[in-house]
């Protein structure tokens, strides 16, 4: 019975210790959506955000690494976890500071949400998919349902910060006091 609560209270507390960057982590626990994932990919045009060992550092020290997504039909609709797609354009200027705010909530939510970057320039058949108005967007997929959709071009200004409130409205609270350390 205590050996049950001490692993509960672990399993709560281990997804509060991260830090930001290329720090020393605990290593996180490899989840099912990897089997649809490839290899370490900047360049793909649609791509997962993923919090992991840091290919070429010293033992321990992580971050976002992109990651091919080989079979993206079988991600959203097998995903363990919630799929979070961030439909944005290569073309426009400034989507290089949004994508900086996206790679810290996908730190900030690993292992509880996962990001899919789709660059609808390129993956138009998906933006179609998802009907997708204009760029950025974003579209929250839980068990394989599309529960939410943020639309940038709804509003005349907003934030990555309203983004993470729009998580938070979902269910998903970032925490961005991770992103301090």
């Amino acid at each position: 019975m205590i050996r049950k609560a001490l692993i509960s209270l672990l399993m709560i507390t281990l997804p509060l210790v991260s830090f930001t960057g290329c720090e020393k982590q605990t290593e996180p626990t490899e989840t099912g959506y990897y089997q649809y994932l490839g290899n370490i990919d900047y360049t793909s045009s649609v791509s997962a955000y993923v919090w992991e060992q840091v290919d070429g550092e010293d033992e321990g020290v992580f971050g976002i690494q992109y990651r091919a997504v080989e079979d993206f039909n079988g991600l959203t609709s097998q995903s363990d976890i919630p799929v979070c797609l961030y439909f944005y354009s290569s073309s426009a200027q400034g989507s290089q500071s949004l994508t900086a705010g996206v790679e810290d909530l996908a730190q900030t939510l690993a292992e509880r949400v996962l990001f899919i970057g789709i660059d609808g320039v390129y993956a138009d058949d998906i933006s179609t998919a998802y009907h997708v108005g204009g760029y950025p967007e974003f579209v929250l997929i839980v068990n394989d349902v599309r529960v939410s959709t943020f639309s940038g071009y709804d509003y005349d200004y907003w934030s990555i910060e309203d983004v993470s409130a729009w998580m938070s409205d979902n269910g998903y609270e970032p925490d961005l006091s991770m992103l301090e350390r």
